[in-house]
């Protein structure tokens, strides 16, 4: 029970009573599209007293998914000792990107609200297998930036605009800021998954990949600042060879996890 008195302490003793655990696990049986579950138990935690009024919750609102895109589940009548569950389904590479929040209203005629705010799943919800990782790498797909973006980049030509130029020039600055984005992504994945020292291995690998896939965007950006279509053309060749074959040593790394 709270020690702080008067409405303060009525809230933080509901507060405190709406219980919310969390738990994440694989679930390929159906073939679904979204493997990954976190099952959510929200309970009215509040305890049977026979000096005080049972607490009663006349309506519970989960709000749970990755933003923008939220989910929002809401169950009613939920007295003490009583939880409903709601599952979530994601794929492996929203890990780390869900986020929930729990409101409670209390009778009588609402007068009372409870409400936990946003955060993000715990890491320690779960400790997934490789296989999980390897998953969340194929739906991030971080070969995609040298397969659409600089694979493709077109030669600038006699013919061709400022406005064309700064185009491109923008599509590698967003592609950077992408492979910047998508290094923190991982980051919050990792902590997901079970390290072992060949994971920590491969880990090292798809960062210095990232690394250097981000560096040879910027240089080519640059560049595009010269003119001189022979040079940057070969450049691009140069640089197209070389992430491609950091591009399969990455892959067949990948490869070698599933042996573990």
């Amino acid at each position: 029970m709270s020690e702080k008195g008067g409405l303060a302490g009525i809230w933080e003793d509901l507060n405190e009573n709406l219980l919310v655990s969390v738990e994440t696990y694989e679930d390929n049986s159906s073939g679904s599209a979204l493997p990954l579950v976190t099952k959510f138990t929200v309970t009215n935690g509040a305890p049977k007293s026979d000096s005080r009024p049972d607490i009663f919750f006349e309506e519970v609102v989960l709000t749970v998914g990755v933003p923008p895109d939220l989910h929002v589940e809401k169950h009613t009548d939920l007295a003490s000792g009583e939880s409903f569950i709601y599952e979530y389904r994601s794929r492996y590479s929203d890990l780390g990107r869900i986020v929930f929040s729990v409101d409670g209203t209390v009778s009588p005629e609402y007068l009372l609200r409870v409400k936990r705010a946003a955060r993000n799943i715990p890491s320690s919800a779960s400790s997934l297998s490789i296989t999980s990782y390897i998953e969340a790498l194929k739906d991030i797909n971080i070969h995609r930036w040298l397969k659409d973006v600089i694979e493709t980049m077109p030669i600038p030509g006699p013919d061709t605009t400022q406005a064309e130029i700064e185009a491109q020039q923008e599509k590698l600055s967003n592609a950077m800021q992408e492979i910047r984005n998508t290094k923190g992504q991982l980051d919050n994945i990792y902590s997901f998954i079970r390290m072992t020292d060949k994971l920590r291995q491969h880990r090292k690998l798809v960062e210095d990949y990232l690394q250097r896939t981000d560096k040879e965007c910027s240089e080519l950006r640059k560049m595009l600042d010269v003119l001189n279509s022979k040079t940057l053309n070969a450049n691009r060749d140069n640089i197209v060879a070389r992430l491609s074959e950091e591009a399969s040593q990455v892959d067949r790394a990948t490869g070698g996890l599933l042996l573990e």
